[in-house]
């Protein structure tokens, strides 16, 4: 910055000496020039590095009676050692008087107290701070204070909480007043207080005169036989700062006789003998004494119609099953102790047969911050009292139920911190007019929901060549950790882009289309609720080459060419016999009509005797029966011998050939060469 500012002044300079001096060569000046800006080089530079301190602000000034006078400010960023002094006027302006701290030796540097004897109340008095360092001072704005208006007293101290002989609900808070507090002023309180097993405090504001010398407070109202926590506070009066709150003190108070009970019932199908089972369930009222005592219970009963048939029966624990005909019937129950006994609490309960009426149209759940709000809707304006059930929703373990009236309102809450995370929880609403309950409306909720510990469990069904199907069980109910929203399929072939479809909750298989044939693929499931999801198992399959449609067609196809080509054959058979037997079954030439008996004359056909068979059963077992003359043999030789010279009479004598040459004629049997005499 320094030499930024000097290559100005510099230029500057050169400016102003062109300008005004006489017309000499420039360098003449110049040793001048640089001779003015060396001398005012440190000059500007100091200058330009100068940083004030920054100006307090938030001054805040505490009166402690009978201590001192505490100021605090708002120091700034603080780049350099800084001392703050604090100027006060005083005695209504008559006096002053400072108060020093620093930036390095003070642990509480933007603080800044003044002692006795330089206190006096009530007064008026001015404050102003001032910062200072090495390259300068600033002052805060001036502030005006009245000493009455900024006292801050010592807390008082609770001496005992008792509750009051013969008055019911009610508990006495006796203290000390501050020692240090003023006598001239009164002083105003705030005591709040609650339940032992609670953690929101209640508040009542009160005055104490200050010539009162009973510093007592009646605290009305309370639940009977309670033990409460107490906190007490106090200001001056006129004083916008209050003390600091008490040390706690407990205190009960007085037992009576039990409040009335809340009635509830379970009806259970009824039994072969026709009585139903009925449990019995009841509870302390909202509200009531958490420390009541009870020694024990009175229970009554009769049919509706019959009062004559009451039984009675008295009981320490609870719940208490009856069994009941199949008519309505009236149950009536008080609660007792050593101090007296409750007021009558009754329940009617249907008939088996009895139809009950039905309201609500629509209800549902949702999370409002840290409670779970079950809201409904229903037609019927005159019913404005409603039972809320609800019990977790477990697959082995048997439900704990949990019950509780509401009035004059449709809809119902219940913090997170009274149910389990991550549980399904079933809901029932029953409408309630007069002395008669409707069918409930029930949904499932979850206090707060999680990712499902477990995917879907994933099978493949019905694999063709483009389609496959994909099936998936449910999650049981315990790993589900939320209402499952939705089930997405991610499916992928080897080697290719993945896909996904998603489904709602209600679908628990999908068939995937237009997949490629004879190809590879990878597909998993995976549930979703709000909270996220979780895959399922991932399974592997192939799709087919050809479809059975494919396959019928085909073999369709070739059976039909089959079954043509032989109607066909059978349509030329029928049209040309002789051809077809003869394609079929060629004819075999018959040796005894061969030419060779014509070439060679009489005695050869004599040697060669055709015998032939008269009976067909026994043509297969024909065999050859050889000569064992010595002429036939001579014969035969002379056959074979001569068949050469046959072979040439055949091409070079054709005329002889013109000869009836039956060679293609009759089909004849096979015959035995039979040339031996009967006498062998």
């Amino acid at each position: 910055m320094c030499i930024r500012q000097l290559k100005f002044f510099t230029t500057a300079c050169v400016c102003e000496l062109q300008n005004t001096l006489s017309p000499q060569p420039s360098c003449v000046y110049l040793g001048m020039m640089w001779t003015w800006a060396l001398w005012l080089f440190p000059l500007l530079c100091k200058f330009s590095l100068a940083a004030l301190p920054a100006k307090p602000e938030n001054i805040s000034c505490i009166y402690y009676y009978r201590k001192n006078l505490t100021c605090t400010w708002s120091p700034g960023e603080e780049t350099s050692y800084t001392q703050y002094t604090v100027r006060r006027t005083y005695s209504y302006g008559q006096k002053h008087d400072n108060c020093t701290t620093n930036s390095s030796t003070s642990e509480n540097r933007a603080a800044c107290s003044f002692f006795l004897p330089r206190i006096t109340n009530p007064d008026n008095c001015t404050i102003e701070v001032e910062a200072q360092n090495a390259d300068g001072v600033i002052t805060s704005d001036m502030t005006y204070w009245h000493l009455e208006g900024i006292a801050k007293t010592e807390p008082p101290e609770i001496f005992s909480v008792k509750p009051v002989w013969s008055i019911k609900r009610m508990i006495q808070i006796e203290w000390i007043k501050p020692e240090l507090a003023p006598v001239s002023s009164n002083l105003k309180y705030t005591l709040h207080f609650r339940t032992v097993n609670s953690t929101s405090w209640m508040e009542v504001n009160f005055t104490k005169n200050r010539r009162d010398a009973d510093q007592t407070h009646n605290l009305t109202g309370l639940q009977a036989f309670t033990e409460y926590v107490i906190a007490l506070r106090c200001a001056v009066d006129g004083s916008k700062f209050w003390s600091d709150w008490s040390q706690e003190k407990m205190g009960m108070t007085e037992e009576e006789a039990p409040c009335g009970l809340e009635l509830w019932r379970v009806l259970k199908p009824a039994e072969a003998d026709g009585r139903r089972p009925v449990q019995l369930l009841w509870k302390k009222p909202r509200g009531a004494p958490v420390l009541e005592k009870t020694l024990g219970y009175n229970i009554w009963y009769f049919p509706e119609n019959n009062t004559n048939l009451t039984e009675t029966i008295n009981t320490t624990n609870q719940p208490l099953e009856l069994h009941l005909g199949g008519e309505s019937y009236w149950v009536s129950m008080i609660s007792y102790n050593s101090l007296g006994k409750s007021p009558v609490a009754t329940l009617r309960i249907p008939a088996i047969q009895e139809k009950s009426f039905r309201c609500i149209e629509v209800m549902q759940a949702c999370l409002a911050e840290d409670r779970l709000v079950v809201k409904w809707q229903s037609c019927a304006l005159d019913v404005n009292t409603w039972m809320v059930e609800w019990f977790p929703d477990m697959d082995s373990e048997p439900p704990t139920l949990s019950w509780e009236p509401v009035s004059q309102a449709k809809n119902w809450t219940i913090h997170q911190d009274k149910l389990k995370p991550f549980w399904c929880y079933n809901i029932s609403v029953y409408p309630m007019l007069h002395d008669k309950v409707g069918e409930p409306y029930s949904i499932q909720a979850y206090a707060k929901e999680g990712v499902p510990s477990e995917g879907p469990e994933t099978k493949v069904e019905n694999i063709g060549v483009k389609t496959v199907t994909i099936m998936w069980k449910e999650i049981p109910k315990r790993q589900r950790k939320g209402i499952i929203c939705n089930y997405t399929i991610f499916y992928q072939a080897e080697g290719g882009k993945g896909f996904s479809k998603t489904v709602n909750s209600s679908i628990l298989q999908y068939s995937l289309e237009a997949l490629q044939r004879k190809t590879s693929y990878t597909v998993q499931v995976m549930a979703s609720t709000s909270a996220g999801g979780t895959n399922g198992t991932s399974i592997n399959f192939k799709t087919l080459s050809f479809s059975v449609f494919e396959i019928i067609l085909i073999t369709t196809l070739i059976a039909g060419g089959l079954l043509l080509l032989i109607i066909l054959t059978a349509a030329y058979g029928l049209k040309k016999p002789n051809k077809l037997a003869h394609l079929c079954w060629p004819s075999v030439p018959n040796p005894a009509e061969s030419s060779i008996a014509t070439w060679r004359g009489d005695d050869f056909k004599a040697k060669l005797n055709l015998k032939e068979s008269d009976d067909s059963v026994n043509t297969e077992n024909r065999i050859l029966k050889p000569c064992s003359t010595p002429s036939d043999k001579l014969v035969i030789d002379k056959l074979v011998v001569n068949f050469g010279t046959f072979l040439q009479d055949i091409s070079t004598d054709k005329a002889k050939t013109s000869q009836e040459n039956n060679l293609g004629g009759e089909k004849n049997e096979n015959r035995i060469l039979s040339s031996c005499p009967a006498s062998m």
